[in-house]
């Protein structure tokens, strides 16, 4: 089956004028099967982000996408169609149908003097001309599927609603033109244990339901665990490794996935093992030579200084390391998430 969407070379760049050129993204690819839910994983400024808006063209000033595809598969199709090549009036015809996305920290983004109905109404029509009637209708169907009463939220303004209600709210925005992909940029964010196990248990229904696409972005493994059947890690705008969720869970071939596993705190057992990655991310304005995480990474060596690694098959995975098998060979021990 091929998949919904392949991503290719993908570069975003921000030019900061008399301090130079950052690649935020560099080089990037992978695909997105049909119906699969897959989660890009990394730090802070690793990129995340930045690739999900290159993904809806929105990747805000000073940066640019400077290269790449987006190959988007239409059913029956036989050649993709590039994203990219489309005018800025095409692609705002796909974002919502298509392709749709729920912001970081969008529970503080809807309009604090709207009623939940308005902007539902708001948003439909900002892309799609359609009675408000019908409008409404669909939007009462989203919102039973987050698990929300229509007959009250969409009477409501946001301030009445609870930061996982509204959280909700957006989920049900997102859905109301039936996109066939959707991006959610670190949904659990500042919502408490409770709740972010809620809208994650509600994700799954709706991903199984509706067969959607969904790529997570987040920095969570114990998310990753109990949503994503795969996962890319992402460090210092680039893919670094590309594998089945439990697969990476039970043996990572990467040195940063291993750090990143190796640094998550556990309810039960000896917390004196836990440790964090030592270092920080490079500035990528000047990003190191050879490896982007050598200078953090307890298996480099002179190779791994001078010459850059390339995602390369291993076995139903991929990975970008010079000693991906010295990697996997070491055992991992850690206690099981989700």
């Amino acid at each position: 089956m091929k998949p919904l969407l392949q991503v290719r070379d993908l570069r975003v760049t921000f030019d900061l004028g008399r301090h130079g050129r950052l690649n935020a993204v560099d080089g990037v690819s992978f695909d997105l099967a049909r119906g699969e839910f897959t989660a890009l994983v990394g730090e802070s400024g690793s990129g995340k982000s930045t690739t999900a808006l290159a993904l809806i063209r929105l990747v805000p000033l000073p940066g640019f996408i400077s290269g790449g595809r987006l190959l988007w598969w239409e059913e029956g199709q036989r050649e993709p169609l590039d994203l990219l090549r489309l005018s800025d009036a095409q692609m705002r015809e796909r974002r919502w149908r298509d392709i749709a996305m729920v912001f970081q920290g969008a529970q503080n983004a809807l309009n604090p003097v709207m009623r939940i109905a308005e902007q539902m109404i708001e948003t439909v029509r900002s892309h799609h001309p359609m009675p408000r009637g019908e409008i409404l209708e669909r939007a009462a169907q989203c919102l039973r599927m987050v698990r929300l009463e229509p007959s009250r939220v969409l009477r409501a303004y946001p301030h009445e609603l609870s930061g996982g209600m509204r959280q909700r709210v957006l989920i049900a925005m997102s859905l109301l033109m039936s996109p066939r992909l959707l991006i959610l940029d670190e949904p659990t964010t500042a919502l408490d244990v409770i709740t972010q196990a809620h809208i994650l248990e509600i994700l799954r229904e709706i991903q199984e339901q509706l067969g959607l696409t969904m790529l997570l972005l987040t920095h969570d493994l114990a998310v990753v665990a109990k949503t994503a059947r795969r996962v890319l890690i992402m460090y210092a705008g680039q893919i670094v490794e590309d594998a089945p969720t439990e697969a990476l869970f039970a043996a990572p071939y990467h040195p940063y996935t291993r750090g990143l596993l190796q640094a998550v705190p556990t309810l039960r057992g000896d917390l004196t093992g836990k440790r964090p990655i030592p270092g920080g991310p490079p500035d990528l304005r000047h990003p190191p030579p050879g490896c982007r995480f050598h200078p953090r990474c307890p298996y480099a060596d002179e190779t791994c200084r001078r010459v850059e690694p390339t995602l390369e098959d291993a076995g139903g995975r991929r990975v970008a390391c010079h000693y991906w098998q010295r990697v996997a060979r070491t055992v991992l021990v850690q206690e099981p998430h989700g």
